[in-house]
């Protein structure tokens, strides 16, 4: 009777994974080959911005108005939570106009045609936070906290007795 050879289960994997490997480094190959001459570049050179237009005084107030909002972050809540838009159209706004107000600043003759309106905005904005108004709307007060209301604490108390008790038995 012949003996069988012995099965070697470690070169088997080995040779299993010699072959395997060949097989995708050829399939990968061949597809990088193929599809070289498709990718494009993702970005393309843009042509510059046009100059600005020159900008109204009105314009540079409603600009140094919403962007001293959006660039306090207790104005900008204040906005967000009284504003009948919703939170993201209002959020969309402020966002838009926040990246102007550093060019506009600085315009000297702009600054010398209107004045300074960007610092008159944070002054008004001050004095209308503490009136409680932004932006000309009346300040809302914020959905769902109620400092004075007892259950939340109650709540929490005794969810922690009941997640405690078992961990105080072992």
């Amino acid at each position: 009777m012949a003996r069988a050879a012995p099965f070697h289960s470690v070169a088997s994997l080995v040779l299993l994974l010699l072959v395997s490997a060949c097989m995708h480094a050829s399939v990968a190959s061949a597809a990088a080959i193929q599809f070289r001459t498709v990718i494009g570049p993702r970005q393309t050179t843009t042509t510059p911005a046009p100059a600005a237009l020159p900008v109204s005084c009105a314009e540079y107030s409603r600009v140094a108005n919403l962007s001293t909002i959006a660039l306090n972050s207790t104005l900008r809540a204040a906005f967000l939570r009284s504003s009948s838009l919703g939170t993201f159209p209002a959020a969309a706004i402020l966002d838009a106009e926040a990246p102007k107000l550093a060019g506009l600043t600085f315009d000297a003759t702009l600054n010398e045609q209107c004045g300074n309106l960007s610092a008159l905005a944070a002054v008004e904005a001050d004095r209308n936070l503490t009136a409680g108004t932004v932006a000309g709307m009346k300040i809302l007060d914020a959905p769902g906290i109620a400092p004075d209301n007892v259950v939340l604490p109650v709540l929490c108390i005794i969810l922690m007795f009941i997640m405690g008790a078992p961990a105080t038995m072992l």
